[in-house]
């Protein structure tokens, strides 16, 4: 079966042929999608990271055939290897789970002990039983260097050249695009494969991906079989599809839990902590690797399987099918309005008992939620380790102004834990910050000759001056004296680190970061402790900006509030003027930005943004620059914006527009931090609880409450006055 997958960087298209024999399944005869097909043992004394730097030699000494023959049986080699370290893993962790304790009572967690015990001596016997067969170096730990570069394909940066040399010119093509699907920018392996397409006997739409995952081949043919309604063979194929997909994770997963050089002597319970984590961590990337499909990432790949499942069972009339698949789909996402009125419609003829959702899919959400929820915990526990650790440190080596967490961690390591503000505590959204360095910034964007647009509000750049796309600066928003009161307003109520867990330099050590949001504002404003005047201001700057950036982009859907934060960064005294830290690294706000360069469009980033603006407040500080970057690894910006009262940038929110901040030198940076969405589901719930409150204390003034302190966790006491003030919960009724 041929599939057409899309490519960017080709301008075009690929025909991309999976019809390799692993990924064969059919029909008639389905194969047990939990067993792969058997790899011969590699005959050889080398090991694989002997092989490998023969391969390099041989190429270096441009002895082409030498290159083919070893880079291929290398990468053979890494195959068989992986495979036996994945069975064995597998099949250890059963053996140990199926093991009567020594003990019949669970002691000091010691029957997990034990396991690890059996598992380990299981381990030691099935990779002595793989040696004796395939040789004593069959399973030598890879270094780590090698074993990176395997991961990373770099066997096929290197392979395509050898093809090339010797005129094996579609083996060269598809070792190439190989190579892309794993480093899809990068320019000069595109510029190679652009030139293969040209040269004779390279078809492309036989160009393949010689690194496919298994499943692949068997999802394409049944959204072939689906296309051609033939619903029966369908609904087979995406259950096979779907059961190796899960398996290809697990092993993805148990390949994670490999040695780890931690760098330093830990006790016994922390070396195990750390350990766990770093695999964990691992695990973790196992379903984007998936959801790579020949360079075309597909975030809703699992889910999509369930998707196609329920409309191929109502087809056949299998209405159980159907049910269950709808209600798996919606645990990946809840809100999504077709499958919601798919269930609508099914309940019409469904037993209630039918809206089950399937096992797997209960495992695999309830996992990756738990994960998600225990690196966070980490990630959060353990920044207040650090920061006390750094104060420390500063006792004691001021001069050297360095924070240690333990050996071998380096501070980005520390900020890489703190995750950025994006969502009110009323969502249960997770997301980690992505992190990279800026050095040189060269293309700035300063003021011109205004352009007005409307009102008071004036044109300063587009696109084709910040050098991108779905971007603009735009000033005059605000005067000075309602920057001077936004700013005054800061002054009053911003907590250090909010959103931060308190951590008050999350970003940079040299500044202190402070924010509030809107709806810490609006509970003051309803206890008295500020005037509502205050809040007025803050809600219609909110709505100017939204309202310009919804007319600018033209957009034919509403675009709501999804989080609102008013932030300021302060320089601290005797930091360094020419230091080359940044305020805020490179990012991008709706997705995940990983070492490739590519945005992942999936929990836990904040995937429903659509379109992001920074209203400035001042400029009586140096350094604080906003600008554009093309890359996470930068070294230089696309355009810098220098912020002034009443200016706003904006843009939209994908890794179209990555950005960051630059260092604030001296000073205190504050400006008015806006997220938009289009999905009214997300819309900032605590927005509309402060307009309610802002009518509600304009009409009849504040509650008549004394000494009532507004806690650091605010949101349960604003939830509890929303629930039991009849005038907020009479608005909220009647709101849109």
């Amino acid at each position: 079966m041929k599939f057409v997958v899309f490519f960017a960087f080709l301008f075009g298209t690929i025909a991309g042929n999976n019809d390799t024999l692993v990924n064969e399944i059919g029909i008639d005869e389905p194969n047990d999608p939990t067993t792969l097909p058997e790899l011969d043992p590699p005959m050889t004394e080398r090991t694989l990271h002997e092989i490998y730097r023969d391969a390099v030699g041989a190429y270096l000494d441009e002895d082409w055939d030498r290159c083919i023959e070893d880079f291929n049986e290398v990468s053979h080699g890494y195959k068989v290897y992986k495979r036996v370290v994945v069975n064995c893993r597998q099949k250890c962790r059963t053996k140990a789970a199926s093991e009567v304790p020594i003990f019949p009572e669970d002691l000091e967690d010691l029957h997990f002990y034990e396991k690890k015990i059996v598992e380990t001596l299981c381990l030691l016997t099935c990779n002595q039983e793989y040696m004796e067969i395939a040789g004593n170096k069959a399973l030598k730990t890879l270094p780590r260097e090698t074993e990176t570069k395997l991961v990373n394909y770099h066997v096929y940066e290197y392979l395509h050249n050898c093809y090339y040399k010797r005129e094996r010119y579609q083996d060269a093509a598809n070792a190439v695009f190989t190579y892309l699907v794993r480093h899809p920018k990068h320019e000069i392996s595109v510029k190679v494969l652009k030139h293969y397409l040209t040269l004779p006997g390279v078809e492309a739409q036989n160009v393949v991906n010689l690194e496919a995952a298994p499943y692949v081949s068997i999802y394409f043919k049944g959204v072939l079989a689906y296309e051609k309604e033939n619903y029966a063979e369908a609904a087979v194929l995406f259950e096979n599809s779907l059961a190796s997909y899960l398996q290809a994770e697990e092993e993805c997963r148990f390949y994670c839990e490999g040695p780890f050089d931690q760098g330093w002597h830990p006790e016994f319970t922390s070396s195990i902590a750390n350990h766990f984590t770093f695999c964990l961590k691992c695990k973790q990337t196992c379903h984007q690797r998936l959801n790579n499909v020949n360079g075309d990432y597909r975030g809703d790949m699992l889910r999509s399987h369930y998707n196609y499942l329920q409309f191929s069972y109502y087809k056949l009339g299998i209405l159980k099918g159907a049910c269950a698949a709808v209600e798996s789909y919606l645990l990946f996402d809840p809100s999504d309005e077709t499958m919601l009125q798919n269930k609508m419609y099914y309940s019409a003829e469904a037993m209630e008992h039918f809206f089950r959702p399937r096992e797997e899919a209960v495992i695999y959400t309830k996992r990756h939620e738990y994960e998600l929820r225990l690196l966070k915990f980490i990630s959060d526990e353990f920044s207040v380790v650090d920061r006390k650790f750094a104060e420390m440190k500063k006792g004691r080596q001021a001069e050297k102004e360095k924070t240690v967490v333990q050996p071998g961690k380096k501070i980005d390591e520390i900020e890489a834990l703190h995750p950025p503000p994006g969502y009110s505590s009323f969502s249960n959204a997770l997301l980690f910050n992505n992190l990279s360095a800026i050095r040189d910034e060269k293309h700035e964007i300063r003021d011109r000759k205004p352009q007005r647009v409307r009102d008071d509000v004036y044109l300063i750049a587009e696109e084709n001056e910040l050098g991108g796309k779905n971007r603009y600066v735009a000033d005059g928003f605000l005067n000075s004296t309602e920057c001077e009161l936004l700013m005054r307003l800061a002054s009053m109520t911003a907590v250090e680190g909010d959103g931060y867990n308190e951590y008050k330099s999350p970003h940079s050590k040299h500044e202190r970061f402070e924010g509030i949001t809107v709806g810490r504002i609006a509970l003051m404003v309803y206890l008295g402790q500020i005037a509502a005047e205050k809040l007025r201001q803050l809600l219609e700057a909110t709505e100017e900006a939204r309202s310009h950036v919804e007319r600018y982009f033209g957009l034919d859907q509403p675009l709501y509030v999804t989080y609102t934060h008013l932030v300021c960064r302060t320089a601290l005294s005797g930091s360094p003027m020419d230091r080359n830290d940044l305020s805020h690294q490179v990012h991008a706000d709706n997705c995940l930005l990983n070492d490739q360069n590519d945005c992942i469009h999936e929990s836990p980033a904040y995937t429903w943004r659509d379109y992001s603006a920074i209203l400035y407040l001042n400029e009586d500080f140096q350094g604080g620059e906003f600008f554009f970057a093309k890359e996470r690894a930068i070294h230089e910006s696309s355009s810098l914006v220098f912020p002034k009262c009443g200016r706003m940038v904006a843009f939209s929110a994908g890794g179209e527009n990555l950005h960051g901040v630059k260092g604030v030198r001296r000073g205190r940076r504050c400006a008015l931090a806006l997220w938009f969405t289009q999905d009214e589901n997300y819309r900032e719930y605590e927005g509309t609880l402060a307009e309610a409150i802002l009518q509600r204390v304009l009409l009849v003034g504040p509650v008549e409450e004394k000494d009532v302190k507004v806690p650091l966790r605010y949101e349960d006491l604003l939830l509890q006055y929303a629930n039991s003030d009849d005038f907020l919960k009479d608005f909220l009724r009647n709101s849109p």
